[in-house]
């Protein structure tokens, strides 16, 4: 059985809902709903949004041939057909990333370019990231991360312990749809995601 949820626009859980909520569907519907429901108003100005469309041949599940994310997993596979994948749509030269989702400790990045940063530059980066990220979550964690053959009660990757505490979403699990740019009361950039699972 696979639960899927959509519409996690990033996430900060600090609580102790591990221990509070045994049931790990009702673990995961909770995380959910604190990740849907996270404000981004302390990021500062938001200026504007960016979307990541991806250009397909399957009509069947997209009847205008138009999927709208981009994988986590296989940036590769998706930048050939990204709409409007060089436009500069980042004009700044440094920029701070933001990532929360599915994670209970945020990561943070910076990303410098002389020439800005264009769609297919900024989900290059973020899935470079995302690996980072759960390579180290890896390593850190006492509680590993149950293979999806072993997984028995649920599809859904169970928390680990390390570095980020990882809940819910393997990274083949993840899409980029939309990405919020703020701009602080210093001027410096800060991207906000909107992942998909």
């Amino acid at each position: 059985m696979t639960i899927t949820f959509i519409g996690c626009k990033s996430q900060t859980q600090k609580s102790n809902s591990t221990t509070e909520i045994q049931d790990p569907i009702e673990f995961i519907k909770a995380n959910e709903k604190i990740a849907s429901e996270k404000q981004y108003d302390n990021l500062g100005e938001l200026v504007s949004t960016i979307e990541f469309k991806v250009k397909t041949e399957n009509k069947k599940d997209f009847e205008d041939g138009i999927i709208p994310w981009a994988s986590i997993e296989k940036p590769q596979e998706d930048i050939p057909k990204l709409i409007d994948k060089d436009e500069i749509v980042i004009k700044q030269t440094l920029i701070k990333i933001i990532i929360d989702y599915p994670l209970t400790n945020n990561y943070e990045f910076t990303l410098s370019s002389e020439n800005g940063f264009t769609r297919a530059k900024l989900l290059s980066e973020i899935s470079k990231h995302y690996y980072l990220i759960y390579e180290e979550e890896e390593k850190s964690a006492t509680v590993k991360t149950i293979p999806v053959e072993k997984r028995t009660t649920l599809y859904n990757r169970n928390q680990t312990n390390g570095k980020y505490g990882i809940w819910g979403h393997d990274i083949a699990d993840l899409v980029l749809s939309e990405i919020s740019v703020y701009k602080d009361k210093n001027g410096q950039i800060i991207l906000s995601l909107y992942i998909e699972s």
